[in-house]
């Protein structure tokens, strides 16, 4: 654990102040023009750290992409319930490991999709009543 510790503080060091905006873009895979998802941000942070040479990313920068995806978190109650657990834990870590990024990604992103499925499904039920 102590060894892990100070590869993160070396690394932290190392790391060049990362510039966060709102914009979901330049970092994302181009994958055929659709927009990136939620999921799809978060993921830029161990592409990042492994571009720095590590599998750690620091909490600050977790919080800052937590931010940038809040407003598309809201969205769906439990998307956005899951957003703000996680920034309250940025709250009493140092570091997040890549593969805790990647699977809080993978939930996130199936949160909006299901959201995003009901919506789907009350919108026919709704025009199917509006019909008959």
């Amino acid at each position: 654990m102590e060894q892990v510790e100070r590869e993160y503080e070396d690394n932290v060091e190392q790391a060049e102040p990362m510039e966060e905006s709102n914009q979901m873009s330049s970092q994302v895979i181009d994958d055929g023009g659709r927009e990136p998802t939620p999921g799809d941000v978060l993921r830029t942070l161990p592409t990042e750290a492994q571009q720095r040479g590590t599998r750690f990313i620091s909490a600050q920068a977790m919080q800052a992409k937590l931010f940038s995806v809040y407003d598309a978190a809201a969205a769906a109650e439990d998307a956005l319930a899951l957003v703000q657990q996680q920034l309250t834990l940025t709250l009493n870590r140092s570091y997040y490991d890549a593969d805790e990024i990647e699977k809080m990604a993978s939930q996130l992103d199936s949160l909006l999709a299901l959201e995003s499925i009901d919506l789907e499904l009350e919108q026919l039920d709704d025009d199917l009543v509006s019909e008959g």
